[in-house]
């Protein structure tokens, strides 16, 4: 060939190069003129999955948010929450040059030219262009095109410039899929291995960046991965970033990710490997670590307090909730343990009395997955679990535990009796015909001292103090003094909380605080609490909750509930036909209430007969609450002002020195009993207003106290 043939040919090259330069110019300038702002990234809104804590800080439960209609796992890291050996697995592999180039790696740059000129348009990926690619080019990640490469390639230059090597690994972190539903490392570490990124080792870290490119298929390779792994490990220590000592310690750790059987010999060698369990590695709309129906209340609440778009399509959030694992613990523990009646379910809840922090919920045992929450949506009635509000709303009115109230039959107008009349009756079908205290009265569970009582002070007025205290009350009428309104347990240990904490009624709380992605406090609690009783009249009350609990020695309906070292008061309550059975309590520390019943509210059967609430449910209140308060402080409550401490007999309400103790206002102490000689017999009792009382014969006197019900 000649010379000038040489040269024509040389032209024709040089032409050709000109013209593959100017058109892969044109299609640079073409592709990346409408490039995304980076800005962008300033402002990207991550969705990641909502942590729940309990108050000691423990892992409760996660909330997954959602993306494109399905669960994504992913919670937003900071590069000194990983391992560093965790980390630079992930770099070696990805990016192993990473702090060396400006964003395109010029080695893997050609590889990549030469790629696409066979026709390939794979390679040449960096870390940052994998976070341009899931973030603002994430409608093109799927693509093989060479609009998506020259587009990542210019913004990786860019984002570069605005952001140092440690924002950009950090943003990596975050946004690459890990297959299943894991997206970020530390949904992937928590996914494939149930830890935290902090912990992962040099294996696990290697485990999960030979995922990457192909995180599906690759989780179905045990095998192949850890050839992978081994590659990883040799390329590490011939390039001097790890020893080879490192390398080998790391080969020999027996790796299992979630969803796999594995077993390995010494030398770290895969013997035999079995995927059991796909699913294993996929986290659900809502995993839950303990108390699942207290952490759907805590779900219920940040749904109404954040709506659903913020928990759900941005999520991220760190809820600090009031729960004490150690008694929820001791909660779930007597509820598995409780004896129940036939297709009966139970409630239990425990909550701090001072500041209504729910400390401790069971919402149901019957079944799994169950998402009715009994303890907060079972409106029930509440048997005689209500008649210390009545007489603690007497005490207001100037009454004490010594005031004599009768245990007469009454009856009254009610057009909704067969009848046209009401006639309450104590649960025995007894009465002692006579006036006996008020303190006596709530030991025996009588119902007529109690309605009776409400006819004096005023129904209305015992009707506006249990609304305030939390119960539902339709209508005022005297049946709301034996149980004729209706609370859920967990009200009803809110409104206990009273008797403890000087007659203050709390609002039940459960989240302490709630903190963003960032660490921005978007909701900090605080307890409320409303007056519903004088000191006096709640502390009074505390010491006829502490009467039915010791007064009666062995014969009393809720000695199963003492607990020796603690000081305890409570109250019973059954409901018509035993469809409801209470018993709520009240010790330093905690008020607790313990309710049985059905879902479909039919009668409780217990051996072919009613059962009782202080048969029931006092053992299983005594259960939880022995052990949740093990080791912590004991003793009484202290009276307030004004009161001070005196002896009396139960039955008339006179002093007696033999009595039992209890306090009374200092200008209201029990009268001295009359002399012998001036004695005569008691007038009879008039019918409160409003009430007739029909002629009746006197029953006598019950060796044991009967049990109590509307």
């Amino acid at each position: 060939m000649g010379v000038r043939a040489v040269r024509l040919v040389l032209l024709l090259l040089a032409g050709l190069v000109a013209g593959a330069v100017l058109a892969l110019g044109y299609l640079a300038y073409a592709y990346t003129r409408g490039l995304p702002d980076l800005s962008q990234l300033d402002r990207l809104r991550l969705t990641a999955t909502s942590t729940l804590y309990a108050r000691d800080g423990s892992l409760l439960a996660q909330i997954a948010s959602v993306e494109e209609g399905r669960a994504i796992h992913r919670s937003l890291v900071r590069l000194k929450e990983v391992s560093p050996a965790a980390l630079a697995a992930l770099v070696f592999s990805e990016d192993r040059r990473y702090y060396q180039h400006y964003g395109v790696d010029p080695v893997r740059l050609l590889g990549a030219l030469y790629a696409i000129l066979r026709g390939d348009l794979q390679g040449g990926s960096t870390i940052t262009t994998q976070v341009i690619k899931n973030t603002l080019l994430k409608e093109l990640a799927q693509a093989r095109s060479l609009e998506r490469k020259l587009k990542e390639w210019a913004l990786a230059l860019e984002l570069e410039r605005r952001y140092t090597k440690a924002e950009i690994l950090e943003m990596y972190l975050n946004v690459v899929p890990w297959g299943g539903n894991a997206v970020g490392l530390k949904g992937a570490a928590e996914a494939y291995f149930g830890k935290d990124p902090a912990a992962l080792s040099l294996a696990e870290g290697l485990y999960l960046a030979s995922l990457v490119p192909a995180p599906n298929a690759r989780y179905g390779d045990l095998k192949g991965v850890r050839a992978r792994m081994r590659l990883l490990l040799d390329q590490m220590v011939a390039e001097g970033w790890v020893s080879r000592e490192v390398a080998e310690a790391a080969w020999r750790e027996p790796l299992v990710p979630r969803g796999w059987e594995a077993r390995y010999d010494g030398e770290g060698n895969l013997l035999e490997a079995r995927l059991v369990d796909p699913e294993a590695r996929l986290l659900g709309e809502m995993e839950v670590s303990l108390a699942p129906h207290f952490v759907l209340e805590v779900r219920r609440f940040l749904e109404a307090r954040f709506g659903r778009e913020k928990v759900y399509g941005e999520g991220g959030l760190r809820v600090y909730t009031t729960l004490d694992p150690a008694m929820q613990r001791a909660a779930e523990a007597a509820a598995r343990g409780a004896r129940l009646p036939e297709g009966a379910d139970l409630a239990l809840v425990g909550l701090d009395p001072e500041t209504g922090e729910v400390l401790a919920l069971v919402g149901g045992v019957r079944r799994e997955g169950d998402e009715y929450n009994r303890a907060t949506r079972a409106l029930r009635n509440p048997g005689s679990a209500v008649k210390p509000f009545v007489y603690a709303t007497a005490f207001e009115e100037g009454w004490t535990q010594a005031t004599l109230v009768p245990d007469r039959p009454l009856e009254f107008p009610d057009p909704s009796q067969k009848d046209g009349v009401w006639r309450p009756k104590n649960f025995s079908g007894t009465f002692l015909n006579r006036e006996i205290s008020v303190r006596y009265a709530l030991d025996l569970s009588l119902n007529l001292p109690a309605v009776y009582t409400a006819q004096a002070i005023g129904v209305e007025k015992v009707a506006r103090k249990l609304s305030q205290a939390g119960f539902a009350v339709r209508y005022p009428t005297l049946a709301i003094a034996i149980g004729g309104a209706s609370i859920t347990p967990v009200d009803l240990a809110a409104a206990y909380a009273a008797f403890a904490n000087g007659g203050y009624r709390v609002t039940p709380l459960y989240v302490l605080r709630v903190e963003d992605a960032r660490g921005q406090v978007l909701y900090q609690g605080v307890p409320e609490r409303r007056p519903l009783f004088s000191p006096q009249a709640a502390y009074q009350a505390w010491d006829l909750l502490k009467g039915y609990v010791y007064d009666l020695g062995e014969r009393g309906l809720a000695k199963g509930a003492r607990i020796p070292g603690r000081v305890v008061g409570g109250k019973t309550g059954t409901t018509n036909e035993a469809r409801d059975l209470w018993f709520a309590g009240v010790t330093r520390g905690l008020a607790a209430v313990v309710w049985v019943g059905r879902d479909d509210n039919q009668p409780l059967r217990m051996g072919g007969r009613e059962p009782s609430s202080s048969v029931v449910n006092p053992p299983i209140w005594r259960a939880f609450v022995a052990e949740a308060l093990r080791g912590r402080p004991t003793g009484d409550f202290p009276p307030p002002s004004g009161l001070v401490k005196a002896r009396m007999d139960l039955l008339s309400g006179l002093a007696s020195a033999q009595g039992v103790e209890a306090w009374f206002p200092q200008d209201r102490l029990p009268l001295a009993p009359a002399p012998p000689e001036s004695v005569a017999p008691p007038p009879p009792t008039p019918a409160s207003p409003g009430l007739e009382a029909p002629p009746v014969q006197p029953s006598p006197e019950p060796p044991t106290p009967p049990e109590e019900t509307p």
